[in-house]
């Protein structure tokens, strides 16, 4: 049996092939049956607990470290740095703990457990944010392959959200309809993805995406408990210590979830967090006013990206027979005050998914099954370049490698290649991705770098143990090497790595070097 599993911020979902049926998976916890699991880590007295057993220990003298999202974690942190409260333990570490209680809970506690089979790997179709950098790509595949998965393929998460939308939405895409695409709304726990696919018989191609990397769920919830702090005379969230809070966001979190259409008050009940604190009522249109600002921001998104496609794909996006809908999904879709913005701004096309947080799930779960018989290409969703020294003025000068929104070929990577005559003895290669580029071609939006190469121009530099001393050299120019012709070839793959060749063609001369992992 194959899986999809979308591994979340605040909830991981699978959903399995079943004879032409992609069901949610559920899992009995605590004597309930839940369509999710909790996609919490916590470090106890008594060693690692996950999902609702980490859940139980928020703001108890038990937890040694307090209780986090572990997909949280994954953007900011190389693979092998240390966890701060966590001696010894890496994010990758963690991820991979994660998921191997995953796993035991499909094996052992799911309605799916006795079609498993736990003497091999799992196979399994994941799921990663559109707007993911190579470090969280690189953790999240490595921490499945660790944990007992086999990782059939790898989806933007809006893509595979648009697989489920289509299959709902059989015959607005038949082929005499003039719908020619979907953008996907994808507001999670903690991160937020917009992306344009493509609706075409069985052929689904991501177009462009935009996204804020630390925008969802939680920052709604620290909003509204900043309101409920403010009304009940109370200091602000960050003087309170860390597993207090943790408790405060999470009552927060369920009385955000329990906000209806019809809704006039919302209670805060902050005395379950502690009994010296009050429990506080607000008035939803309070509480609508405090959302609006991280609302606002992921409008401005979706616009950038009709924008996009306008300009960049040629597309009329003010045709509304062109576009499917706006779909709504992700664990922070069905937030009324989300709903009611985005109507307010795009009208009618606003269509929230059946099951807003388990729609990537679902379509992870057809893209695996090979009786679907769907087609997937996704374009490149981040800039990728090079810091080079430069010929003269200046010291730097940035070379943008892949674009963002450039399509493969169907089933095969990008390949760029740039050739040219070098001015140094050494090539000092400090690559970088982005999510933006400016008008002069300089990096901008959400920067990460990668690793440096250095690589020899200078023959002389050829031989046994040369480039150990590459990295005590200076960079300076050097009149022999202006002869040289050099090649350089990158290769893009679907899970985001890059590897590069770097060849000196006049001599013969060649280096490989594997980009993806950070570590």
């Amino acid at each position: 049996m194959r899986l999809g599993i979308d591994f979340g911020t605040t909830r991981t979902v699978v959903s399995a092939v079943d004879n032409g049926r992609y069901p949610v998976v559920s899992f009995e916890l605590d004597g309930q049956v839940c369509d999710h699991l909790p996609g919490l880590a916590a470090a106890t007295t008594g060693g690692l607990v996950f999902g609702a057993d980490a859940h139980r220990v928020i703001g108890t003298p038990t937890s040694t470290w307090g209780t986090v999202s572990v997909k949280r974690l994954l953007g900011p942190a190389a693979p092998d740095e240390p966890l701060e409260g966590m001696p010894g333990t890496s994010v990758l570490e963690l991820t991979t703990s994660y998921l191997e209680w995953v796993r035991h809970m499909l094996l052992s506690s799911s309605n799916i457990a006795e079609r498993l089979d736990g003497r091999r790997p799992l196979e399994a179709m994941v799921a990663v944010p559109a707007q993911s950098g190579a470090r969280q790509r690189y953790i999240t595949l490595e921490a499945f392959r660790r944990a007992g998965f086999s990782v059939q393929g790898v989806l933007g998460e809006p893509t595979a959200a648009a697989i489920e939308y289509a299959r709902g939405n059989v015959t607005s895409i038949s082929p005499r309809s003039p719908k020619q695409y979907v953008v996907v709304y994808d507001m999670g726990g903690g991160t937020f993805d917009t992306a344009a696919v493509s609706l075409r018989g069985r052929r689904y191609e991501l177009l462009t995406s935009e996204g804020i990397a630390r925008l969802g769920g939680a920052d709604f919830d620290r909003a509204i408990l900043e309101l409920a702090l403010w009304h009940g005379r109370q200091p602000t969230l960050d003087q309170f210590e860390p597993t207090l809070r943790l408790a405060m966001l999470e009552r927060t979190r369920e009385a955000k979830e329990g906000l209806r259409t019809k809704s006039q008050k919302l209670l805060v009940d902050l005395s379950s967090a502690d009994k010296d604190l009050p429990s506080v009522v607000l008035d939803v249109r309070d509480v609508y006013d405090a959302s609006l600002p991280l609302i606002e921001p992921s409008i401005t998104m979706v616009e950038r990206l009709l924008d996009n496609l306008a300009t960049r794909k040629g597309i009329d996006t003010e045709d509304p027979r062109r576009l499917g809908a706006i779909y709504l999904v992700g664990g922070s879709a069905a937030y009324v005050p989300l709903a009611r913005a985005l109507r307010s701004r795009f009208g009618r096309k606003i269509l929230l998914a059946p099951q807003p947080h388990a729609a990537t799930a679902i379509g992870l779960a057809v893209a695996a099954d090979p009786a679907a018989d769907i087609f997937v290409r996704e374009a490149v969703t981040r800039f990728f370049g090079v810091w080079r020294e430069a010929d003269a003025g200046r010291d730097k000068v940035f070379d943008a490698i892949l674009s963002k929104d450039t399509l493969p070929e169907q089933g095969k990577p990008v390949v760029v290649e740039r050739r040219y005559k070098p001015a140094h003895r050494i090539g000092h290669l400090r690559f970088m991705e982005c999510t933006a580029l400016t008008a002069e071609g300089q990096p901008a939006g959400d920067l990460t770098p990668w690793e440096e190469v250095r690589f020899p121009y200078d023959p002389e530099l050829y031989g046994p143990g040369a480039e150990d001393e590459l990295a005590r050299l200076p960079v300076v120019r050097g009149p022999k090497v202006l002869d040289e012709e050099i090649v350089e070839r990158y290769t893009h793959a679907p899970d985001g790595t890059i590897e590069v060749a770097i060849e000196n063609l006049t001599h013969g001369y060649r280096r490989a070097y594997s980009l993806g992992a950070l570590r």
